[in-house]
């Protein structure tokens, strides 16, 4: 425990000081944007310091033809209309308010602190992460919005190089810190502090369907098809004109799958609107149906859980094989690290903490010890 004080200590450090110079001279409400409509798209990017296809992108979210919009022409020339124009605006001048950024990494540095220190070192936490869970939809989904999320900063890390979006600061910023947590814990930020899976996972805890419970999905499945998505992505994102997606540019195919937005509904795509009711139904009988399938921070920070400094242990000399924590275990996590068949790249744990609960012996730890286990 003293060393995950220490690292608790260190995090929370390094989280206020990188967040404090991320939200540096950002912009944020009441930023005056230099704005005419005799200006042209180019010199409107550029007199405000952001990309071009920034604007572009976010109303290509309605129209997929503005993208064909020439930059050179005043705006009140265009065949666009010119309000649409001053919503983006209003969008990118409000999206990052300093002060509540820095509040949500200063919270989750806090909040992964303590469910490493005190959470996850307990043996009865089923119950009471039921509600944590809750809290954790409430706080940083319901109060503080869907951004910054771990999705996002992935998916903006690649925009940024596809330079369709500005303040590089604060994405590059973002992306260590959400890296940070997922080291310090394997998968902390996933299990306990994402908005989106804490509301499936809270959907999946309702007991609808109980023998759900003796299911887990084939991790060669889940890993395959987040695998599959980001290649997709990443091909029509930097494809050309006529690329690998025929006449399909600058498109980000996440942004329509983009379910954080229920927690900010009038931003949600109309294709994620339709498909919610999936989503909710899959929850119920499949434990986090998007962070298997879709999402690409979780496909991220499954490699970064072969370098986490704590993680799920099986303690050798305790262990008496009955496999009540591979029975509970609502993926195929504790099966990969108890038949040893590899040390790297197991399927993905959430670090729920069920195995640590149903282990009659007390040979499971969420921890960061030397002491020879079975999957090191």
């Amino acid at each position: 425990m003293k060393k995950n004080i220490v690292i608790s200590i260190i995090l929370i450090s390094i989280t206020i000081v990188l967040a404090i110079f991320m939200n540096r001279n950002s912009m944020g409400p009441g930023s005056e944007i230099q704005y005419s409509s005799n200006m042209t798209l180019r010199e409107l990017a550029k007199n405000n310091g952001f990309p071009v296809k920034e604007i572009l992108h976010i109303m290509s979210h309605e129209d997929r033809r503005v993208w064909d919009l020439p930059r050179n022409i005043p705006m009140n020339e265009l065949n666009i209309d010119i309000e649409s124009i001053e919503h983006v605006l209003e969008y990118i001048s409000e999206k990052s308010n300093p002060v509540i950024g820095i509040v949500k990494y200063m919270l989750w540095a806090i909040w992964i602190s303590i469910v490493t220190i005190f959470i996850l070192s307990r043996k009865h936490i089923k119950n009471l992460r039921k509600v944590l869970l809750v809290l954790t939809i409430i706080i940083f989904g319901i109060m503080l919005g869907a951004s910054p999320n771990p999705m996002e900063s992935i998916i903006k890390l690649f925009k940024m190089i596809n330079n369709m979006e500005g303040e590089p600061r604060v994405i590059i910023v973002s992306f260590i810190l959400f890296s940070l947590f997922s080291i310090v814990g394997s998968k902390l930020i996933c299990g306990w502090g994402c908005q989106l899976g804490a509301l499936q996972e809270t959907i999946f805890n309702i007991p609808v369907f109980k023998k759900k419970y003796k299911y887990q999905v084939p991790f060669i499945y889940s890993i395959s098809i987040r695998l599959f998505l980001l290649v997709v992505f990443l091909c029509v994102l930097f494809g050309p004109g006529r690329g690998v997606v025929y006449g399909i540019k600058n498109y980000v195919i996440y942004h329509n799958i983009d379910y954080f937005k229920i927690f900010n509904f009038r931003s949600l795509a109309i294709f994620a609107l339709y498909t919610l009711p999936i989503l909710v139904v899959s929850s119920l009988l499949i434990y986090r149906p998007f962070c298997q399938f879709i999402c690409p921070f979780g496909l991220y920070s499954w490699f970064l859980e072969n370098i986490a400094i704590n993680r799920i242990r099986i303690i050798e000399d305790k262990c008496t094989h009955c496999l009540e924590c591979v029975k509970s275990c609502p993926t195929q996590a504790m099966k990969g690290i108890y038949e040893k068949k590899r040390k790297r790249f197991l399927p993905d744990c959430w670090s729920c903490g069920t195995c640590i609960e149903v282990c009659p012996e007390n040979a499971i730890e969420y921890s960061n010890s030397k002491k020879i286990f079975l999957n090191t």
